[in-house]
């Protein structure tokens, strides 16, 4: 497809959600060294009515992962660690550090549990940390399983990686990762955010859904404690170039590359395994804070999509990312309308009440109440969020912000019985108190 072509159709499929403020970021399209697409959509700043453009840095969340693992591959090389080092050998003095390997960190097998989940994380991510700091929050805490014998994701996995990066180099994690990836592929506006009084030009501002269409700002947080795990800031353009310098053998050596290419669940080595429209796909994801990444690079005719957001909403991510490869790909998308459908009189009336969540969903049993807000339902979750659930005709509903598709329920007298929640996966919910 030509690339005036390529422009026109990725704009048209774009427009009804950055209308809506549903996405404000970077889309970045290239095959090999060509640039078929670049181009920065929404505002970067609301306050000073700055837009996106491509040169803009946006916090990348995970996708920082597969950096760090890169780095400890790096030292590998260089007869400075193996990944079949037990962590115990750089850091002495942490439990159970002799039954945890490397290898196993870095694939998520570790049983290191998640520092994201203790309650005490929240208030300590409004802090500097160094990261022995941070992985003091969690290294005496017990394990979720044996090393070796499950797969769970965990950040805490990438700031033990990170420390020992540090203790190895003898370098701060953002000056190792400065000299031996950013400036030898030449990332220039690639950085750690190690510091929260650092000034970053051109860093976009975080941001999350409010309301029916508008926007509000992210909650802050200290980058440091995601040091190793999330605390990387890039652009679209320099994101692809690492995506295509690591899968192109430009920066580790084959036996390196191909502990990266090996197939797992849990994100092995900061990656996982895609495939689309018959093309296999090397791809990752990231959330934080006002922030949503994803790139993905197609390994038979090497292109890559980088599509960076400084909106929290999971729209980015899904269908944004893959509905971009879909129109490079002259495939069909699955986007489907986004526009405000006004209900009828007592539509929405009649689908307020309580619902629950199922024990498979990601808060098992967690409840909800809708209230009728006239031209959208409100709802309010058991932990505190509050969410906006709108109608975009055809017995479709759509929760903005959490990008999640909403089809309401019925028994046979008619009566509404609970709803299906598509996010990510489809949920049954059952309605509890009409």
């Amino acid at each position: 497809m030509a690339p005036r072509e390529l422009a026109r159709r990725i704009d048209a499929y774009l427009q009804p959600l950055v209308e809506s403020n549903n996405f404000t970021g970077v889309v970045f399209v290239a095959r090999g060294d060509r640039v078929l697409f670049s181009k920065g959509y929404g505002m970067a700043n609301y306050e000073l009515n700055v837009p996106n453009t491509p040169a803009m840095r946006f916090h990348i969340a995970s996708v920082s992962k597969s950096f760090t693992a890169a780095a400890i591959l790096l030292l590998e090389e260089r007869g400075k660690l193996s990944t079949s080092d037990h962590v115990s050998r750089f850091l002495p003095d942490y439990p159970q550090g002799d039954k945890i390997r490397l290898d196993q960190l870095l694939t998520h097998s570790s049983g290191v549990p998640n520092v994201n989940n203790f309650p005490e994380y929240g208030r300590e991510s409004f802090f500097p940390h160094t990261v022995a700091q941070v992985v003091a929050m969690f290294k005496d805490k017990p394990l979720d399983f044996e090393p070796g014998t499950r797969f769970r994701y965990s950040n805490s996995n990438y700031n033990v990686l990170a420390l020992i990066i540090e203790k190895v180099s003898g370098q701060s994690y953002g000056d190792f990762m400065r000299a031996n990836i950013f400036e030898p592929l030449e990332l220039t506006s690639t950085l750690h955010h190690g510091d929260a009084a650092q000034m970053i030009a051109n860093r976009a501002v975080g941001t999350e859904p409010d309301g029916l269409r508008g926007v509000k700002f992210a909650s802050q947080i200290d980058w440091s404690i995601k040091t190793g795990n999330g605390s990387l800031v890039t652009t679209a353009p320099d994101l692809c170039k690492f995506t295509r310098s690591l899968f192109e053998g430009k920066l580790l050596k084959p036996g390196s590359l191909a502990k990266v290419m090996q197939p797992g669940p849990a994100f092995p080595y900061g990656w996982d395994d895609r495939e689309r429209f018959s093309h296999k796909i090397k791809g990752v994801g990231g959330r934080s804070p006002g922030f949503i990444s994803n790139v993905e690079y197609f390994l038979d005719d090497q292109t890559c999509i980088a599509v960076l957001s400084n909106s929290y909403s999971p729209v980015t991510q899904s269908p944004v990312a893959p509905d971009i490869s879909a129109v490079l790909y002259g495939q069909p998308t699955s986007l489907g309308s986004v526009n405000l459908v006004r209900p009828g009189p007592g539509e929405f009336a009649e689908l307020a009440g309580r619902y629950q969540m199922p024990d498979n969903y990601f808060v098992p049993g967690a409840t909800l109440t809708f209230e009728d807000r006239g031209d959208y339902l409100e709802a309010h979750w058991s932990n505190g969020a509050t969410t906006i659930i709108y109608s975009v005709g055809g017995g479709r509903f759509l929760d903005r912000t959490n990008w999640a598709e909403i089809r309401f329920t019925r028994d046979d007298g008619g009566h509404v019985t609970g709803f299906i929640y598509n996010l990510t996966r489809e949920f049954t919910v059952r309605r509890i108190v009409p």
